[in-house]
């Protein structure tokens, strides 16, 4: 473990708490009924490039994903810049990678023989092969209409699989497995949910340096969001250059889903309700939203963003006709810029990335 790594804190009571295992996040606060994250404090951090809680991790290769220019989409979308930060270059394609490397890390660490996770997609995926590069079990939870694709892919890194009937339905069983059976959490299992294991979570934070050194400072960011993980990790990436100097201000994060949660959400104040709806865009798909999402959009001063199925496909065909397969969701981002930018929030002055968080090799 990162010998710097102080404790971690609440982003919602700020109460701190010595470094430990927090997969449930905040115990007063889910004590409360309001589950919250709990953010890594380290000491001297501004001497660290971009500090992660487990050094010398676990590895398939992953980060340092490439940052494409696309001075066309900037210039079709009434934008300054735009480029594409494509995360399915990492080792099983898509960003979930980062966040595995830290987590299965501190689960080997942690003296853990298996790690339990509710997922039919990426993170499933991720998990799955990061246990077998650490010697670890998988206990995966997945829907019965899990992609045939993702399904495979799983099972041959040596994942155990068991289906359920509905996504809501395998946080019982992964919190029995985590709580009982002494399995490390890869996923969150709680509902209303909470953001995924800390540790993990920083495992994202290196995104914004990379973004910074490859296209400077942007002014926008536009992650495709479900409960928020690669959002609030992004934000504490930029946070830590905010705090040593790097920067002088914050990017704006802006979070893209299928239908309005985040938004109604932040109406009510209140990220603990579900909000169901019906889409394509499988990977941030579902009814739940997190507190972690509300704080990465109000403390970099970012909006949510619906994009219906129809715009998404739409952005999706325009990046393949530039060469760029992507998985739906990913693509959502594009479409976002669209909105963004008729809103008034983005204009002819903005830099813009985008997070491809997955290029859709497994459907």
């Amino acid at each position: 473990m990162n010998p710097s790594l102080s404790g971690l804190r609440c982003i919602r009571c700020a109460s701190l708490w010595p470094p430990a295992d927090y997969p449930e996040g905040c115990p007063s606060c889910l004590e409360a009924g309001h589950p919250a994250s709990l953010e890594c404090l380290y000491e001297s951090s501004a001497a660290q490039t971009m500090p992660v809680p487990v050094l010398g991790a676990v590895t398939l290769g992953e980060g340092d994903t490439p940052c494409l220019d696309a001075p066309a989409l900037a210039q079709a979308e009434g934008v300054g810049q735009l480029w594409l930060k494509c995360e399915s270059a990492n080792p099983t394609g898509s960003h979930k990678d980062r966040m595995a490397a830290q987590l299965v890390s501190r689960a080997r660490l942690a003296g853990a023989t298996r790690v339990a996770a509710a997922s039919s997609g990426n993170a499933g995926v991720s998990l799955a092969a990061y246990c077998a590069a650490a010697r670890l079990e998988a206990d995966i939870a997945i829907t019965s209409n899990c992609p045939p694709l993702q399904r495979e892919a799983m099972q041959r890194f040596g994942a155990r699989l068991t289906a359920f009937e509905d996504s809501l339905s395998r946080w019982p069983h992964v919190e029995d497995l985590c709580r009982n059976h002494g399995a490390f959490a890869g996923t969150n299992y709680l509902n209303p949910p909470v953001g995924t294991h800390p540790y993990g979570v920083e495992g994202y934070k290196p995104i914004a340096l990379e973004l910074l050194e490859t296209c400077g400072l942007p002014t926008d960011i536009v992650v495709p969001t479900a409960r928020g993980d690669l959002l609030w990790g992004i934000f504490l990436g930029w946070q830590h250059l905010l705090q040593s100097g790097r920067i002088a201000r914050l990017p704006r994060l802006h979070a893209v889903e299928p239908y309005a949660r985040l938004s109604r959400a932040r109406a009510t104040g209140d990220a603990r309700k579900i909000w169901d709806g019906v889409t394509d865009q499988y990977s941030i798909a579902g009814g739940t939203s997190t507190l972690q999402s509300l704080e990465a959009l109000s403390r970099s001063g970012g909006t949510p963003v619906e994009v219906s199925d129809a715009a998404a496909a739409q952005a999706q065909q325009r990046l393949e006709r530039m060469g760029l397969a992507t998985e739906l969701s990913s693509a959502a981002a594009l479409a976002a810029v669209s909105r963004l930018r008729r809103s008034g929030l983005l204009d002819a002055e903005s830099s813009v990335v985008l997070i491809v968080t997955s290029d859709g090799r497994r459907g």
